[in-house]
């Protein structure tokens, strides 16, 4: 996904779906860790997740990229 697409739905307020990176507050049963998910984008940026049905194995997969996501993002000290 192009930046300037993003950009273009944020300055146009588009309130366009595009795959885009947020932290997710219990989607999918996954907290404080961004992923990549369909989001309505406008003029504030995310301005909601698009739900996708996913099967059983989707979400348990989905859940265990999230925590090793966690897991390395612990381990990074500045």
């Amino acid at each position: 996904m192009s930046v300037v697409r993003i950009c273009r739905a944020i300055v146009m307020n588009e309130r366009s779906i595009l795959p885009v990176s947020s932290i997710l507050h219990g989607e999918y049963g996954i907290h404080d860790i961004a992923l990549s998910m369909p989001a309505v984008i406008g003029e504030e940026g995310v301005e909601t997740q698009v739900p996708i049905v996913l099967s059983e194995e989707e979400q348990t997969k989905l859940q265990e990229s999230a925590e090793a996501l966690k897991q390395v993002a612990e381990q990074i000290t500045f």
